[in-house]
């Protein structure tokens, strides 16, 4: 019994020393970190793809049926940049448009806004190499962003790096008003933009920049024709003895890029044998005009307009007799009106002696037979923002214009009525210009022939 009792108080002691001795020890437990709360639009850049001029990314919003606003920034430029100044200009502009398309404000804020999960966005025009970006997105909601509202995912752009690849620039059928330049790309390139202008231009151009690398890395796409493949690109319209570039920026199938150019100057016109005709005296003088026209936008209408012969102008120093032409000045021809040098000097337009117009030049040939040039060597006007126009010959039904006819004008027996038309069936004389070297646009069709009757 008592063996059994010492026992006893040999074990309650022992527990009692493990009880107290485990309760000094213990530490407090530490709550376990809960997991970092996912931002409420997530951005993933595929940095596989990251380039010195291109980032591809991936948008994933909680919200799928919310706006969104996504944009890239250079990060000096964020870190003192307004968003909600940023995010103002952006709704005048989506309501701006709205009430100029008649859409509602909801239907634009879908064409141009995000909306669900956006995969392998490109984006690529605006960057540089070495240089931290800011990718930052927030939903579309009325009133101020606080800082909370602004998602962000930086990136840096990689050193610069260029294309391996190349495209070939040959030309073909030089002459005095044209020549056709030829493009061939390397096989992996994938896009590439073409421009073309004098070398004059071009030259400015590039000068204007902020660096040597500006035009590959925006420039190109603002004032270039995406192209893809081997192409043959007529120009028209162009001036006897000058020179000109063809310049190429190209993207390869990695999102490197390159740019090359290459120069062609146009040559001299070959000086015409004088001919004598009574039509250089006679022809001179006012005419009215008459066509029916169709603009592309409202119905066909007959346009009346007014034409003054002349030998020349005094505010534009040329010698068209000793080319055998004469000189329409046309006023009001496809509602346009006429504006001479000196007008386009008081309106402060570049290159005025350029631009005048707009203006028919009359070919007179031996027999006296009268031309007047269709394709697109000689400009009717040039002071639009377009560019230059020309008269040329079209088919309103296909929109499809003739760049290879001479117009024919014919004098009636009289003497006191001219007629311009096409030598094709189906085509009529028409104001058109070369749209980005896209294509040939109209800004006016004519629905018939061309009638001056002389006042």
């Amino acid at each position: 019994m008592k063996n059994l009792l010492l026992s006893l108080i040999t074990l309650i002691a022992f527990v009692g020393c493990e009880t107290t001795t485990s309760d000094v020890q213990k530490e407090p437990e530490t709550p376990p970190t809960p997991p970092a709360e996912e931002p409420a639009i997530v951005v993933d850049i595929d940095e596989s793809r990251l380039t010195e001029y291109q980032v591809i990314y991936s948008i994933r919003p909680k919200d799928k049926e919310a706006f969104y606003y996504c944009d890239v920034m250079s990060k000096t430029r964020f870190e003192t940049a307004d968003i909600n100044t940023v995010k103002a200009e952006f709704d005048t502009a989506l309501r701006n448009y709205a009430e100029m398309t008649g859409d509602t404000y909801e239907a634009v804020c879908e064409q141009m806004l995000f909306k669900g999960d956006t995969e392998e966005f490109v984006s690529d025009a605006g960057y540089r190499a070495d240089t931290d970006f800011v990718i930052y997105t927030f939903y579309w909601t009325e009133g101020e962003l606080n800082t909370e509202d602004i998602y962000i995912t930086e990136f840096r752009t990689p050193s610069h790096r260029l294309s391996s690849e190349s495209v070939a620039i040959t030309f073909e059928s030089v002459d005095p008003y044209e020549m056709t330049v030829k493009c061939v790309p390397t096989a992996n390139v994938e896009r590439y933009y073409y421009y073309f202008a004098e070398t004059a231009k071009v030259e400015a151009m590039l000068a204007e920049l902020e660096d040597e690398n500006a035009y590959m890395s925006y420039h190109a796409m603002n004032v270039g024709t995406q192209k893809s493949g081997e192409q043959t690109l007529p120009q028209k319209g162009l001036k006897p003895e000058t020179s000109y570039t063809a310049l190429v920026m190209a993207v390869d199938k990695s999102g490197y890029r390159m740019q090359t150019s290459a120069v062609q100057t146009t040559p001299a016109v070959s000086q015409n044998s004088r001919i004598e005709s009574e039509l250089f005296e006679t022809l001179l003088g006012e005419w009215s005009g008459v066509q029916t026209i169709y603009d592309g936008y409202a119905e066909p209408a007959e346009n009346q307009f007014t034409v003054n012969i002349v030998a020349g102008v005094e505010d534009y120093d040329y010698n068209y007799r000793d080319n055998n032409q004469l000189l329409a000045l046309v006023d009001g021809w496809c509602n346009v009106a006429y504006y001479s040098v000196t007008n386009l000097i008081e309106y402060e337009i570049e290159d005025p002696e350029l631009k005048w117009g707009p203006k028919w030049i009359l070919d007179i040939a031996e027999g006296d037979v009268i031309t007047i040039d269709g394709q697109a060597h000689h400009p009717v006007v040039g002071w639009q923002f377009f560019g230059n126009s020309f008269i040329l010959s079209a088919n309103s039904s296909t929109g499809e214009f003739a760049l290879d006819t001479t117009l024919n004008v014919t004098l009636s027996e009289d003497g006191n009525t001219l007629t311009i038309s096409s030598p094709l069936e189906g085509y009529y004389p028409s104001l058109g210009y070369n749209f980005q070297d896209i294509a040939w646009m109209a800004q006016g069709f004519g629905l018939t022939d061309i009638v001056l009757t002389r006042k």
